[in-house]
């Protein structure tokens, strides 16, 4: 070698050797999914009696996402949080048997972190498929401590049968702390490498089951049973978060942590009483009304973005995977389409350049979507609503409750079941959905219904296939 050609590559070694040392460290990533928690089952969102202080302190921190949108039901958003795309897209379409089996097609983000080195594990609620064709196990999960099925029967919050790598365990102690402790010692056994961890507790959903000691500061609130056993049941999760951010804390990760929580749906019509808050949110679970799909979303990552701040912009669950899949630098699975954005540009500057997309969500409550069925559709400004296709029988019950709801609330005397229905509102200055402005702006309504429709035959391609 010649001398004059030393110091060159001594100044290409020392590149590579810098490069090595400043290259991100990818992160661990949290993913806390609640079920049925709606928008005012907070304390920092104005709810007058129930105390979430750990939540409340970590929305404090965090980046908070102000209009964070999902599905009506618990299995389509679980599907499109797993996979960055519309749950018609995976085949699934509801929440009981078949339909909530999510397509062996699709790429779920568990699978692609697993083919990047990632540690995987999930410890809760599924419910995208029961057989072992379907388990977690089979779609990128290492590990797996979980029940079958939407809901546990009452007395399976205590002591209950799991399934851990799919295979029967017998566990002692409450479900939510169960799954809480699982979830901490698999980042304890993994904090040497990157880990994806998903924690989808099975509560708040019904039955309405807590611990006494839970309960019993809210028994003399004067708040009717059910919402009492509810605040318990939140105060269960909100212990429960804060050890799993205690335990990321004592373990010295909590920097390059990018932790999440958020809702699957608000809330279930068998735990809406008059007394449960709704902060002013029209609507409950399984209906396409603000309180049925917009839930609580904060995102805290202290290496990869600033916080505390505040992203008012629309997003929704199939923005998720997109976004951690841009936090961890790991691309996109080749031949996969995303219908969701990564959110990383807004987490980092809320003030970003950020297109006017429509969203789209529905639910009709059965196995094969129904055109033009209990729809809708969402701009940064606008939302159409077809509120009315609940055609399952067995889902009948929300549409009772809708009505019950609304007299109490003094919304008069409405309905989601008769005849088609197009309702405008300017989300913007009309959260609440009271003012319907579909007669002033028709041309609006036109032009989103004509969006939905484009929608509807794209992602539910595999169903019109079959009817041609």
């Amino acid at each position: 070698m010649r001398p004059s050609h030393l110091p060159v590559l001594l100044l290409l070694c020392s590149c590579v050797l810098a490069g090595e040392t400043t290259r991100p460290v990818r992160p661990n990533v949290v993913l806390f999914l609640v079920d049925d928690q709606g928008w005012g089952d907070l304390g920092c969102h104005g709810n007058p009696y129930l105390k979430t202080p750990h939540i409340d302190a970590f929305a404090r921190e965090a980046v908070r996402l102000t209009r964070f949108h999902v599905s009506p039901v618990c299995s389509p958003t679980r599907a499109s949080l797993m996979t960055g795309r519309y749950n018609y897209r995976t085949g699934v379409t509801d929440v009981f048997g078949p339909s909530c089996d999510m397509d062996r097609a699709e790429v779920t983000v568990a699978e692609a972190l697993r083919g990047a080195g990632y540690a995987t594990g999930i410890f809760g609620k599924w419910h995208l498929g029961n057989d072992d064709e379907h388990a977690p196990g089979a779609r990128g999960f290492d590990e797996s401590l979980v029940f079958r099925g939407g809901a546990m029967p009452s007395k399976a919050y205590f002591d209950p049968e799991l399934l851990h790598n799919n295979k029967p365990r017998s566990c002692r102690g409450f479900c939510m702390d169960i799954f809480t402790d699982a979830a901490i010692d698999f980042m304890k056994r993994h904090r040497g490498r990157p880990f994806f961890l998903y924690l989808p507790a099975n509560l708040i959903h019904t039955p309405l089951v807590a611990p006494d000691e839970n309960i019993e500061a809210y028994t003399s609130a004067g708040l009717d049973s059910k919402t009492t056993r509810i605040c318990g049941m939140v105060d269960s999760v909100d212990k429960s978060f804060n050890r799993l951010l205690k335990a990321v804390e004592d373990l010295g990760i909590a920097g390059n942590t990018l932790v999440i929580y958020t809702s699957d749906n608000g809330p279930c019509a068998g735990s809406v009483t008059p007394d449960r808050f709704m902060a002013g949110l029209h609507g409950l679970k399984g209906t396409v009304y603000e309180n049925g799909i917009r839930v609580p979303c904060f995102m805290r990552w202290p290496t990869g973005f600033k916080s505390p701040a505040q992203v008012d912009r629309l997003a929704a669950h199939v923005d998720v995977m997109p976004t951690l899949l841009d936090a961890c630098g790991v691309s996109a699975p080749a031949g996969v389409k995303f219908d969701g954005l990564s959110l990383l540009p807004l987490l980092r500057d809320p003030s970003a350049s950020w297109p006017d997309r429509t969203l789209f969500f529905q639910w009709n409550a059965l196995e094969i979507p129904q055109r033009g069925r209990a729809f809708a559709a969402v701009t940064e400004r606008w939302k159409l609503v077809q509120p009315v296709g609940i055609d399952n029988p067995k889902q009948k019950h929300i549409c009772a409750r809708y009505t019950e709801l609304c007299k109490v609330q003094g919304r008069g005397d409405r309905s989601i079941e008769g005849a088609v229905r197009y309702e405008l509102y300017d989300l913007a200055a009309d959260p609440g959905e009271t003012l319907d402005l579909a007669d002033k702006h028709p041309e609006v309504v036109e032009r989103m219904k004509k969006q939905y429709e484009t929608w509807f035959d794209d992602v539910c391609a595999r169903w019109l296939k079959k009817a041609d």
